[in-house]
């Protein structure tokens, strides 16, 4: 009688073998995958945290920029201003 179930006993025991050592290894792969995306992910966001950084440079030199046009422009100005007085006077004093 024994002998009859133990083929079966046998199947049963190899099949649950099989599905450990499937789980197992799937784990395993599922272990490296999930390192693997970990690394891109941490890759990635150093990527982000270096164009923050760089677009925060590209705005400060704007601004400095802006600041040096502003003051360029005034500059302009005044010069345009002293260049009608002096022409002005020229043209007074040749009447």
């Amino acid at each position: 009688m024994v002998s009859n179930y133990m083929p079966i006993l046998i199947s049963i025991a190899s099949l649950l073998f099989a599905m450990y050592t499937y789980g197992a290894k799937h784990n395993t792969e599922s272990t490296t995958e999930m390192t693997t995306v970990i690394v891109k992910l941490e890759n990635i966001g150093k990527g982000v945290s270096d164009i923050k950084s760089e677009i925060a440079s590209l705005k400060d030199d704007q601004k400095d920029d802006h600041d040096r046009l502003i003051k360029a422009e005034t500059s302009l100005a005044s010069a345009w201003k002293r260049i009608n007085e002096i022409s002005a006077k020229v043209e007074g004093s040749n009447v």
